[in-house]
């Protein structure tokens, strides 16, 4: 697969320039495409500036409102309950950030609880906004009942959504963060694998009879994505899928999984733990830890690396340049055009590099 570099200033520029095209204000089509080409950089593809044309459809069908503002429905001060009302998830995800953390200074503690948000894309974005001030991170997700993914435990049907979630505490280099989806992978994944036409990992899927599969078009046809543990017989994803869905779902007020199929929007709990003074005095600690891990024998194909490290590097080596595959050049094109920009990514002068396909 031929993939195409584009200088990262210049894709953020372009990418806010389609946000405003869809109605968005200044503030938050700079918002959207600083945080989709981040995404891209720090190696998450899948999460970057290819959902855009996702976005794009989301405006046209109504179910993002380009013009609307977070309300707060109830304020205990630790414990903020927020509706989006269907804005830019980005932007909802970031103010909610900030909303978070003035609390934990003033409480040790912050709790935002929001429904109705949209898809906020990278999780692990929000919580290192956290560390990076010193303080820990915490982030549940769930999607409202729609877009369900996830067969049971011992199933084959589609019950469950994709409940992600993200920890985070500050580093002696880097945020350490875990990002993860509780299934395998990331639907996103899966749907990036199906536009690029190549397989996917073994443990993924299921197909609709719920056979193991590693064609993306199963999932397409009607299968399901394993959750975390399920291709090996475990329990423990789906258990905390469920877990998820009732603790978003009861301090949002957000709906959960059954049989409608609302449309989508993410709703979640994001919580802010004071630690700056803990953080810092113990960072010597926390060095140590991390080098204490490192110090195992490898095994032989390995190396170690902790929570964050992989998109830390990533961002190392890529610089200013975000990769982008050739399916996902035509399809930011091909919302261009549909929306009456002009502009093209080629505009970008962008550079020709040659890398095996990836989800």
């Amino acid at each position: 697969m031929t993939d195409v570099a584009f200088d990262a200033d210049g894709l953020r520029r372009h990418v806010a320039m389609l946000v405003a095209a869809l109605g968005g204000r200044p503030e938050d089509a700079q918002r959207v495409g600083a945080a989709l080409v981040d995404a891209d950089l720090c190696g998450h593809r899948s999460h970057g500036v290819r959902q855009l044309p996702y976005y794009a459809d989301q405006v046209r069908s109504g179910e993002i409102d380009v013009t609307s503002r977070p309300e707060i429905l109830d304020d205990s001060g630790v414990l903020v309950t927020v509706d989006g009302h269907c804005g830019f998830g980005h932007v909802i995800g970031a103010e909610m950030a900030s909303l978070a953390s003035e609390r934990a200074r003033q409480s040790r503690v912050g709790i935002v609880a929001v429904r109705n948000a949209n898809h906020i894309g990278r999780l692990g974005e929000y919580t290192e906004m956290l560390s990076t001030r010193g303080l820990m991170g915490i982030l549940l997700v769930t999607c409202q009942g729609a877009d369900q993914q996830i067969a049971p435990f011992g199933g084959i049907d589609r019950r469950l959504t994709n409940n992600p979630l993200s920890i985070s505490v500050p580093g002696p280099e880097f945020p350490i963060t875990l990002d993860m989806a509780l299934s395998e992978a990331a639907e996103s994944r899966v749907l990036h694998a199906a536009d690029l036409g190549v397989a996917v990992p073994d443990g993924w899927l299921l197909d609709r009879d719920g056979a193991p599969s590693t064609d993306p078009r199963d999932y397409l046809g009607g299968g399901s994505l394993l959750p975390v543990g399920g291709a090996a017989g475990s329990h423990k994803g789906y258990s905390l899928i469920v877990l998820t869905e009732l603790l978003v779902g009861l301090l949002t007020g957000a709906a959960f999984c059954g049989p409608a199929q609302p449309p989508f929007s993410n709703s979640f709990v994001l919580i802010a733990l004071e630690a700056d003074s803990a953080a810092s005095a113990r960072m010597p600690e926390v060095a140590h830890l991390l080098g204490w891990i490192k110090s195992s024998r490898l095994r032989p194909w390995s190396e170690i690396l902790v929570p964050g490290e992989p998109e830390a590097r990533r961002r190392r080596q890529a610089g200013a340049s975000v990769m982008l595959d050739p399916v996902t050049v035509a399809q930011l094109d091909a919302v261009a055009e549909r929306i009456g920009v002009e502009s093209r990514l080629a505009d970008l002068g962008g550079d020709v590099h040659s890398e095996p396909a990836s989800a």
